[in-house]
């Protein structure tokens, strides 16, 4: 299997506060067998999105033709081959929904769960938990200070 293109998506819209605007970007690493991998560049509140989505297309060069199943290969040459590969948020951020998208392609080839590639499962269940921070404030549910009562 080889990678035969990536796609850079910066999903624009018109959600926004007064303090930040929320630009998610995701990318799709398309195969030639026709599987295609979703991962998202975590830079989605605030600002920071346009260097995300340049750090990511200029990643996705350096990937073209590659195995997606030889993640850990992957993920060396997009830390070597740049001298800001070790450290900084928008690079690592770019560089984690590159491996993202691997991840699921690699899940997706086998047919089997992602947390099965990751270790198998370890409990049959998990307590969730939600932030609201970005709403300094009251949050439906959360009572008045925007914290999760208690369980």
């Amino acid at each position: 299997m080889k990678i035969t293109s990536i796609d850079i998506i910066d999903v624009a819209n018109d959600f926004s506060s007064a303090t930040s605007k929320w630009r998610p970007t995701v990318v799709r690493v398309n195969t030639d067998e026709g599987i295609s991998g979703f991962g998202e560049v975590g830079l989605a509140y605030g600002i920071g999105a346009s260097g995300g989505i340049g750090v990511a297309k200029d990643l996705s060069a350096l990937l073209i033709g590659m195995n997606p199943m030889d993640t850990e290969a992957i993920w060396e040459k997009m830390l070597r081959k740049t001298f800001w590969g070790q450290g900084g948020g928008i690079f690592s951020a770019a560089m984690s929904g590159l491996d993202i998208a691997m991840w699921d392609i690699k899940g997706k080839a086998l047919n089997v769960p992602l947390y099965v590639l990751l270790g198998g499962k370890s409990r049959d269940s998990i307590r969730a938990y939600a932030s609201q921070l970005q709403y300094q404030g009251g949050c439906a549910g959360h009572g008045r200070t925007g914290q999760l009562e208690p369980a």
